[in-house]
């Protein structure tokens, strides 16, 4: 470590914008968390690195840099103190301090919208007491004098925490999400399994904390070296390249395969190439380093695919950022780094073989003991929220506190449970809440306008109109049925439909789909039933039913609407009566007919033969030379014959 003053002012200077890096990932988790969760994944965030800070202060350090005992863990130093202390190892524990909360808070995003607020301040201190510290130690131990870790003996190198802050931190993140599970509703219900995308509230805050974490990670990078230096120029040149490369890579990379530039493939790339670089930043050029940030931000990605077809729910992508990467970028150290800085007689497969090492090493010190100090947890304290209070969310199940989206959906929850279409919710003016609410408002303005004007045609229809479920329980009945049956609406609510209806052969049904077989109709259609229907009096009215089959939420219901055919059959039996009269006054008058015209024809039969025997007695006169009786009209007669 520099001695100078300009090498501590330049330690100091990157502890802080370490420091500040917790700002970005404040931005950045509970940007891409719902609005019902960011002041939960906030408030985690802040209280993480006090309590990272606070342990590390008491256990941590000491364990990582204190003289090591056979490279395992450090045994000297607990609860630091400064007094005794000199100015640079006060500038050195203030920097590792802000590296240990870095590690801690990666955790956070990963298990965000789910997990307990004791849960993971447990699994904080667990982390900045024991994992961190302990891998700490066999990477960097001896930094301050003394043996190295086993290790660091070994050759491993990480420059500025790949391996070391962010793999840790990811895998303890992965532990978490094996742990825990998805959030309700990320894959799907049922056997389907889809995986549904869960949007975040704010994306325009979730990429200020990225350009954040970038700032900060100048302070990161830069501030390995532990002093001010021509080395330092070089580190932050490769930091940026590798940043810029994998963002522009992942950016490409969506348009390619999702034929859209994804928001978080983009984000995430910049940060993956961030975490690839930062191993090996001092050791490899710059060509090397957009590469080293181009394949981490491939890394990412294909690791982040993997994962979801697991089904596992990594809120915030942080395992595929700082442990993919990472793993990409500690390799890389032997792969792409200048062969001297690991020795003479040392091959790069070597210091593959090291590397390779060191990182089977961090996912057995990171995933192992966390997954199974959260195995433990989940014994003896709720690790996840309940069901009821993820949906609720946990800035209201956690920490009481309130949003006007909350107190949206809170109104609009009570409003359809009381179903209440007088009821509006609060209109807040001028915000986004604001305007969803008038425009619900509005919607319940038609929606009361619509249920009135239909209220007021089943109120005033003569046909009783039934809701009934499957079974035929009746759920609902109209005024009309009360008329028709002689029962109350309270009372037909406690009736099935068979109690108010019959056939003449007295079969009796125990579903709507045996009374649908019945009358042979299939699948539910709309069909006309005749049937008898029984008045509270018991007595039977003859009766028309129209049937029709629909879904009330996730039961399904029957619309029965039941006319009375009373009257109508007085009608119908008038109508055949005066029809029965018709036809046989018809069939009289056809007969009276059938008489007028026989006698027609015998009068006229007879008429005909009086005017021949006229006729005869004429020319008979005529022979005898006497005058005709009969005159001419006689013979006019004869002649028109």
């Amino acid at each position: 470590m520099g001695e100078t003053s300009l090498d501590l002012l330049w330690v100091v200077i990157c502890a802080a914008l370490v420091l500040l890096m917790q700002a970005g990932f404040l931005c950045l988790e509970s940007g891409w968390t719902r609005t019902k969760n960011s002041i939960n994944v906030a408030v985690k965030n802040l209280t993480d690195f006090g309590i990272s800070v606070m342990v590390y202060w008491a256990f941590g350090f000491a364990l990582m840099f204190g003289l090591s005992r056979s490279g395992a863990f450090g045994g000297s130093g607990f609860f630091f103190e400064s007094a005794g202390a000199t100015p640079q190892v006060v500038a050195f524990f203030f920097f590792q301090a802000m590296f240990c909360g870095t590690a801690v808070t990666i955790v956070s995003g990963a298990v965000a919208e789910r997990m307990s607020f004791k849960g993971y301040l447990l699994i904080s201190v667990f982390v900045s007491a024991l994992v961190y510290p302990i891998f700490g130690h066999w990477a960097w131990g001896g930094a301050l004098g003394g043996q190295p870790g086993w290790l660091a003996s070994l050759g491993f190198i990480d420059f500025a925490g790949s391996s070391v802050v962010h793999s840790i931190g990811g895998w303890v993140a992965l532990a978490g999400v094996v742990a825990l599970g998805p959030r309700i509703g990320r894959f799907g219900e049922g056997q389907d399994g889809r995986s549904r995308s869960i949007p975040g509230q704010s994306l325009p805050t979730a990429l200020l904390g990225t350009l954040i974490l970038a700032f900060g990670w100048i302070g990161f990078n830069g501030g390995s070296s532990l002093a001010w230096g021509g080395d330092v120029p070089l580190v932050v040149t490769h930091t940026i390249l590798a940043a810029t490369s994998g963002m522009v890579t992942a950016l490409l990379a969506s348009l390619v395969f999702l034929k859209y530039p994804d928001a978080k493939y983009i984000t995430n790339g910049l940060l993956a190439g961030l975490v690839a670089i930062t191993a090996n930043c001092h050791l490899v050029s710059s060509g090397s380093s957009v590469l080293i940030g181009a394949v981490g931000a491939l890394v990412m990605m294909a690791a982040d695919r993997f994962f979801e077809r697991l089904k596992l729910d990594d809120v915030v992508g942080a395992f595929s950022v700082h442990t993919a990467a990472g793993i990409w970028g500690t390799l890389a150290v032997a792969l792409l780094g200048d062969a001297s800085a690991w020795g003479e007689g040392v091959s790069r497969w070597d210091q593959l073989g090291v590397q390779a090492l060191g990182v089977v090493v961090c996912a057995l010190v990171g995933f192992l003991p966390a997954y199974l100090f959260l195995s433990g947890l989940r014994m003896t304290i709720r690790l996840r929220v309940s069901p009821e209070q993820e949906v609720m969310g946990l800035n209201a199940a956690e920490h009481k506190v309130s949003t006007e989206h909350l107190d949206l959906l809170r109104e609009m929850e009570l409003q359809s449970q009381k179903f209440d279409l007088t009821r509006r919710v609060t209109v807040e003016p001028f915000t986004e809440v604001g305007q969803i609410a008038q425009k619900y408002n509005e919607v319940l303005d038609s929606l009361e306008q619509t249920v009135a004007r239909n209220e007021m045609v089943i109120r005033d229809t003569k046909d009783a109109i039934f809701t009934c479920s499957k079974e035929g329980r009746i759920l609902s009945a109209n005024p009309g049925a009360e008329l028709m049956f002689g029962y109350t609406v309270e009372e037909l609510e406690s009736k099935w439909i068979w109690n108010i209806i019959a056939t003449e052969s007295e079969m009796r049904f125990d579903s709507l789909e045996t009374l649908l077989e019945h009358i042979g109709t299939k699948n539910y259609k709309l069909e006309t039933i005749r049937l008898s229907g029984v008045r509270r009096s018991g007595a039977r009215f003859p009766s028309e039913m129209e049937a029709t089959a629909g879904r009330i939420g996730d039961s399904d219901v029957f619309t029965l609407k039941i006319r009375d055919r009373t009257q109508a059959e007085v009608y119908q039996e008038a109508l055949r009566t005066t029809k029965r009269e018709a036809e046989k006054a018809r069939d009289e008058l056809e007969e009276k007919v059938r008489q007028i015209e026989s006698f027609n024809g015998i009068a006229i039969d007879r008429e005909m033969r009086m005017v021949e025997l006229k006729g005869e007695i004429n020319r008979l006169c005529s022979e005898l030379g006497r005058k005709a009786p009969f005159g001419e009209e006689v013979a006019a007669r004869n002649l028109e014959t």
